[in-house]
C-alpha cells in the first residue's frame, strides 16, 4: 500500500514538472475523440455542424473532463493554495485601505494571542521560579481597610 502511494505521489511530481505537455497531450487525445464521434454522426447521415454538435453534447462538459484529469495528475491542495493565495494578493492590492486594516487586525490578533498565550503558559502551564512555590505567601499592609499598600512576597520559615 505505501509503495502505491509512493508511486502516485511520484508521477504526481513529474506531472507538475510536465504539466504543459500533459494540457496539451489531453487537448489533443479530447479533440481527437470529438473528431472520431463526429465522424460516426456524419456516418449515421447527419451534416457536419450537426454531427460536431451532436458529438459535443453527447461527449459532455469537455472543460469538466479535462479538470478532472488533472485532478488525478496533480496534488490539487497546493494549486487551490498558490491560487487563493495569488487571488487574496490582487483584491488587497486593488484596495489598499482595506489590505492595511486587515494587516493591522492580523498584527493584533496574534499578538493578543501570543501576549496570552505567555502568561498562561508561564503561569498555569507550569509553575512560580522559586523552589517550594507552596510555601510562599503575600504580606501586605492596608491603610484605614483601603486596598493593600506594598505586597512583599516571601518565604515562610518553618
Amino acid at each position: 500500500m505505501s509503495r502505491e502511494w509512493l508511486t502516485e505521489a511520484w508521477l504526481k511530481a513529474k506531472a507538475l514538472v510536465n504539466q504543459r505537455r500533459l494540457e496539451r497531450d489531453l487537448a489533443e487525445e479530447l479533440e481527437f475523440h470529438l473528431a472520431k464521434r463526429a465522424e460516426k454522426n456524419r456516418a449515421l447521415g447527419l451534416a457536419a455542424p450537426d454531427a460536431q454538435t451532436a458529438a459535443r453534447r453527447r461527449f459532455g462538459n469537455v472543460t469538466l473532463v479535462k479538470e478532472d484529469c488533472r485532478e488525478l495528475w496533480i496534488f490539487s491542495w497546493p494549486e487551490t493554495l498558490w491560487k487563493d493565495i495569488r487571488y487574496a494578493a490582487r483584491i488587497l492590492a486593488k484596495s489598499p485601505g482595506f489590505a492595511a486594516v486587515v494587516i493591522c487586525s492580523l498584527a493584533l490578533g496574534i499578538g493578543a494571542n501570543t501576549a496570552v498565550f505567555s502568561v498562561m503558559n508561564a503561569v498555569l502551564m507550569h509553575g512560580l521560579p522559586y523552589e517550594h512555590p507552596e510555601e510562599l505567601v503575600t504580606i501586605f499592609s492596608t491603610t484605614d481597610g483601603i486596598l493593600p499598600q506594598t505586597m512583599i512576597p516571601c518565604r515562610l520559615q518553618t
